[in-house]
């Protein structure tokens, strides 16, 4: 669960705050986040086959 949690943030958060501040340095952030959110749907899937 923290993953998603984590994902969301980072990816999401990342984004409203570039949209919002313009501070082009969170921009690679981004790509953690949706690694992270990519992460918790790999965990969530092998949890539910295993």
């Amino acid at each position: 669960g923290w993953i998603f949690v984590a994902g969301i943030v980072l990816f999401s958060g990342s984004l409203y705050t570039l949209a919002l501040t313009g501070v082009g340095t969170l921009g690679a952030i981004t790509p953690i986040g949706g690694l992270l959110f990519l992460i918790g749907w790999l965990c969530l899937a092998a949890f539910a086959l295993a």
